[in-house]
């Protein structure tokens, strides 16, 4: 009875629910048992069971019932304090949903008695932390029937539970330092992983776990806890996860520019037909980013692109076939739709050499931004010069745009500049017998 009463202790005595649970019990004449009375006594709280499809965040304790479909190992964490605690959790469906249900310290060992297909009884809070994660005050086993598939695959785009997912890796960044709560030092490396259900992140805090595996290879991966952020699902691997080869193949949906809509994470194959320069401007940490608008089309229609940052300053230009997986789409402020390529997306290029580069010549504007020219050819510079200096700049090419390394002022001398001239003319002059 206390079980159950703890649904409802804000709203009435517990001395009271047990006289109610006792009128129940009288005026069915001894069909109902004493939780069967319980449960309706909840129930004229305005408190009810809810199925695993249906819950939501709220202040509130929440109660289920939900079978077992898998049972994690209790694992020690650190608190911020430094204290150790334990923690394990459950993946808990119906036909309506998964949960994962996390047990803490002391109840974390009840782990050991649960069985998968057992059904159970729940009591708790949706997890602040996000994701569909419940954290378990109280629990118990019951005899409910509940009509639950057993399968625990997740996907990319169904955050629910502690299942393996089955995905395609999209790209891997590289490996990135970071600081522990204790002062130590740490490596993660993000990538981004999709199935046919669309695309996430994934951030692994093993790197090694992705050590030899490529863009465009198949992988199980095992142990990945949800995050729901702002932006939409994140996947989390520890130490304790894995990664293995999987013998399947795994295809990623692309939407069409004419069928996206706002609000969506998308995927996009086609063309660019016109593309803007890029633009600078500074965060509001002081760093300075980029941002660049790209007019974009398949054989539906078109649509505005918006790259930010890094790929804001990519060697691109109208023809080129470009892909772009885990897009954002928004409403324009002036109407349509428009897709932000963030520094969460991923911009498949088209295919060039990388190659070392020296180049001298005269910064100048053109329409795609920063240019270095001298005369005979012109390279997009990766980076923001004053217009009009000579320069020469060491550093990686990428079709037409440079990546320098180095970049050092030279003084210009009036025989190269004669000879920029003379190919001008040339240039000019072909042109027009051309007309």
């Amino acid at each position: 009875m206390q079980f159950h009463y703890a649904l409802v202790d804000d709203l009435i005595s517990r001395d009271e629910f047990e006289r109610r649970v006792q009128e129940r019990i009288e005026g069915s004449g001894g069909l109902l048992d004493e939780d069967a009375a319980a449960l309706l006594v909840v129930g004229d709280c305005g408190r009810q069971h809810l199925r695993v499809g249906d819950i939501r965040p709220g202040p509130s304790l929440l109660s289920f019932f939900g079978r077992v479909l898998s049972v994690g190992e209790p694992t020690v964490f650190t608190r911020q304090g430094g204290e150790e605690g334990l923690r394990a959790s459950l993946l808990l469906g119906d036909a309506t949903g998964r949960v994962e249900v996390v047990l803490w310290d002391d109840s974390a060992e009840a782990t050991a008695e649960i069985e998968v297909n057992e059904v159970l009884e729940v009591i708790g809070r949706l997890s602040p932390r996000g994701g569909p994660s419940v954290s378990a005050l109280a629990l118990r086993k019951s005899r409910v029937f509940i009509d639950c598939p057993m399968g625990t695959d997740r996907r990319c785009t169904d955050p629910a539970g502690t299942g393996d997912l089955t995905v395609r890796i999209l790209a891997v960044d590289e490996p990135k330092g970071f600081t522990r709560r204790d002062g130590s030092a740490g490596m993660r490396v993000s990538a981004l992983i999709g199935d046919a259900t669309g695309t996430a992140r994934l951030v692994c805090w093993d790197p090694a776990l992705l050590d030899g595996y490529s863009p465009g290879e198949t992988v199980r991966i095992g142990g990945a806890r949800t995050v729901t952020r702002g932006r939409g699902t994140e996947f989390s691997l520890d130490e304790k996860g894995t990664v293995t080869p999987a013998g399947e193949t795994v295809e990623v949906p692309v939407s069409t520019a004419a069928g996206v809509r706002a609000g969506e994470t998308v995927s996009l194959c086609g063309r660019i037909v016109a593309a803007g320069a890029p633009k600078s401007f500074m965060r509001r940490d002081g760093g300075r980013s980029w941002v660049r608008n790209l007019d974009f089309a398949d054989d539906s229609g078109t649509v505005r692109l918006v790259l930010w940052g890094e790929h804001a300053l990519a060697s691109l230009a109208p023809g080129d076939e470009i892909t772009v997986h885990h897009a954002r789409a928004k409403n324009k402020r002036s109407g349509g739709i428009e897709i932000s390529v963030g520094t969460e997306s991923h911009l498949v290029l088209p295919r060039a050499e990388c190659e070392d580069i020296t180049f001298e010549g005269t910064v100048v504007l053109s329409a795609l931004g920063p240019t270095i020219d001298n005369g005979v050819e012109a390279f997009l510079l990766a980076c923001d010069l004053l217009p009009g200096i000579e320069v020469r700049v060491e550093g990686k090419r990428t079709g037409t745009r440079i990546t320098p390394c180095t970049v050092e002022t030279v003084e210009i001398s009036r025989a190269p500049l004669e000879r920029r001239l003379d190919a001008l003319l040339l240039r000019l002059s072909n042109a027009e017998k051309n007309l």
